[in-house]
């Protein structure tokens, strides 16, 4: 059952238990109309939040990988131009090692994958320190290049400085979704928190109200068949 269907669920309880009148009288505060509605406003904030959360890190995420996307070019023109320096083939080796790091070459080395469950781990891995990967491997390159008294180049976007702020431009971008990612952790807390893990959360909350009602109405009474029909469940994970 979705975070949606269980607020619009909670909505109908509430507006089953105010139709109840003065026959809807809990001495707990926390079972009131009042507190019902606050529990509700409360909870349609908390997923709205994680909804943005989400947009704003996929944003992130996008903007990134357009960005890591123009490297290929850059790499291929850095090789270029440090072949047409005169550079010697040690230092030619070196800067295609960093190339092919980045570009995430396959290492002749690297052992087979034995299982899913393994490979599911691997890309897992992968997914969380790739770019960060991609981030170092590109500025060993450039101070690669930096130290080649050879590599002069007269375009810009090739040019130490040009390249300098490239990497730095990357690396911010690696930063803003790490953050993004964890505004957006923090926003699932907040509304798990007011839905499912603590004692006024909506699913404990529904329990107790469906708990009074057949208390004051009965077992086989209209007002608590009603709630009953209402369905409220914690995911086994949130």
């Amino acid at each position: 059952m979705t975070h949606v269907k269980q607020v619009e669920a909670f909505e109908r309880l509430v507006t089953f238990c105010t139709g109840y009148g003065g026959s809807y009288n809990p001495g707990r505060p926390t079972l009131q109309i009042d507190a019902l509605q606050n529990q509700l406003i409360e909870v349609k904030s908390a997923i709205e939040k994680a909804k943005l959360a989400r947009t704003e890190f996929d944003s992130e995420v996008n903007q990134r990988k357009q960005a890591f996307d123009q490297l290929p070019k850059v790499l291929s023109g850095i090789l270029r131009t440090l072949e047409a320096s005169g550079a010697k083939p040690e230092k030619m080796e070196d800067a295609r090692a960093f190339v092919n790091q980045i570009m995430g070459a396959s290492s002749r080395n690297r052992k087979p994958i034995p299982s899913e469950q393994a490979e599911s781990k691997v890309r897992r891995t992968g997914l969380q320190l790739a770019y960060a990967s991609k981030v170092d491997a590109f500025s060993k390159l450039i101070q690669a290049v930096t130290l080649e008294p050879l590599y002069q180049p007269r375009e810009k976007q090739y040019a130490i400085t040009g390249l300098t702020a490239q990497l730095s431009e990357l690396i911010a971008m690696n930063q803003k979704v790490d953050d993004a990612r964890a505004a957006w952790r923090n926003a699932l807390l907040g509304r798990n928190n007011v839905m499912y893990r603590n004692d006024a959360s909506l699913t404990e909350l529904a329990r107790a109200v469906r708990k009074y009602v057949r208390a004051v109405f009965g077992l086989r009474s209209g007002e608590y068949a009603f709630v009953k029909a209402l369905q409220f469940t914690r995911p086994s994970t949130t």
